[in-house]
């Protein structure tokens, strides 16, 4: 038998720069899932191309979705081949009847509880069309297949997981949806393995919120200390209030955390579920994580129903005034599945449905104070900005606090600022491929919500 699963690409031909790939890790595992017997091969296709010349009796495909419509390509293709395909990813989880149109079968969720039983269907001539096992225990699944070409991206990284699941459940974040409010983890001593078979020094932690278990967190921490590695991750903020995990935290090997800090404006943070919700205690935060030698990566979101055009120059001065060495500009993007995705497709905001444009960088919707081209272009503005050489030599000192006497560190976050930099020919501000055109009025405000008063915005 001859499996082949595939991580796909969302354009042929334009790949993510190296400096900005995410380690690819769910693949691997479904191999380690995967009996001995079976000739596995596996393609991410950020990094290499699909040899279509190879017959496959099985193929997997796990998609985001803005790699969706080349996943489904990638289906129609091998299915005219003879393959049988099993879609699964974030994407078919949340439109398991879309995906099951370009597919013999979907997972929905995540795949570690299910996997060996398609496996034995498929053998057995018994596929079914969908299969879901909710929260499948993290201490059965197995190390990943490190030995099939797992990219490692920059400097050796390479990806590890701990925990899985969000309490947050943010309107704008599938993460809940996908993996569940409650946390869930891995026995520790099966990460410290993970770590030492990895034969690497430098990790990217792929959890929603490394420090979302405090007790579990330290003594994960406490274990990783002796490895002697360094590591990057995403926490929430309120970290800053915990001073002995945040000591562990730095003592573990952590150089730098992305927080979902989302947005500089008081209002679109009071709408929020996050545990600190004025700018003051951010800046607070913010502060302590960066004194305590942790670089502070802040996630910002631009197109909240709060934001007015001044969200750009507020975002440029935030970042600024308070000395972030680097930052993931997104514009807000209401992925299907999200309860935002529900409210603009019912009051008639979405602008398109084409799977391509959901990328973060992209305004797929109708804002509510501006037109879709006046947000891409403040978001174009922003990212040009803060990632200008001007910007950037303004925050090399800051980077050189943050990381004293580190080059391989201060390397690492020079070549993300250029990698960012060069991201910007990407955005597209001209919008001339959006499906409704007619709904870019910039005096449209929603009656709903008329109570919000521009005025009202500005004076925060």
């Amino acid at each position: 038998m001859k499996l082949l699963l595939v991580s796909p690409c969302p354009e042929v031909g334009r790949k993510t720069p190296k400096t900005l790939r995410i380690p690819q890790l769910a693949l691997h595992i479904l191999a380690s899932l995967t009996p001995n017997d079976v000739d596995i091969t596996v393609v991410d296709e950020e990094i290499e191309d699909i040899d279509f010349s190879i017959d496959f009796d099985l193929v997997g495909i796990s998609c985001m979705t803005a790699t969706a419509n080349r996943g489904y390509r990638l289906c129609n293709i091998f299915r005219e081949k003879g393959s049988k395909v099993v879609l699964g990813g974030v994407h078919p989880s949340v439109l398991p009847q879309e995906a099951i149109q370009h597919a013999d079968a979907v997972v929905i969720g995540e795949a570690e509880g299910c996997w060996p039983d398609v496996i034995q269907d498929f053998r057995g001539g018994k596929l079914q069309k969908f299969y879901h096992i909710p929260a499948p225990d993290l201490s059965k699944s197995p190390l990943p297949r490190r030995d099939l070409h797992i990219d490692k991206t920059l400097f050796n990284c390479v990806g590890l997981v701990t925990t899985r699941g969000c309490p947050y459940d943010c309107e704008f974040c599938s993460v809940t949806d996908f993996y569940g409010k409650k946390i869930r983890h891995r026995p520790i001593s099966m990460v410290v393995e993970d770590v030492k078979q990895s034969g690497s020094k430098l990790f990217l932690i792929l959890d929603d919120n490394v420090t979302g278990q405090p007790r579990y967190s330290k003594r994960l921490f406490e274990a990783l200390i002796p490895l002697g590695i360094t590591w990057i991750g995403q926490s929430s903020i309120s970290l800053a209030k915990d001073q002995e995990m945040l000591k562990l935290c730095r003592e573990s090997g952590c150089a730098m955390l992305f927080f979902g800090l989302e947005s500089v404006s008081p209002l679109s943070l009071m709408g929020m579920k996050k545990s600190l919700k004025s700018i003051k205690e951010n800046e607070e935060a913010i502060k302590v994580i960066q004194d305590n030698g942790i670089a502070f990566h802040p996630s910002i979101v631009l197109g909240f129903d709060t934001d007015t055009k001044a969200i750009f120059d507020d975002t440029l001065e935030f970042l600024l005034r308070n000395k972030i060495p680097t930052t993931t500009l997104n514009v807000l993007t209401p992925y299907p599945g999200t309860r935002i995705y529900q409210r603009f497709k019912e009051e008639g905001r979405i602008i398109s449905d084409d799977w391509n444009h959901y990328d973060h960088k992209t305004v797929v919707f109708q804002p509510k104070y501006m037109t879709p081209r006046e947000l891409a272009e403040g978001y174009y503005y922003v990212q040009r900005e803060f990632y200008s050489f001007s910007s950037l030599v303004r925050r090399i000192p800051f980077l050189l606090k943050v990381f004293p006497i580190n080059l391989k560190r201060m390397l690492f976050l020079l070549l993300f600022n250029f990698a960012c930099k060069g991201s910007l020919k990407y955005i597209d501000t001209s919008l001339s491929w959006a499906d409704n055109n007619e709904q870019w009025n910039p005096q449209k405000i929603w009656t709903c919500d008329k109570a919000l008063s521009l005025s009202k915005i500005e004076k925060v």
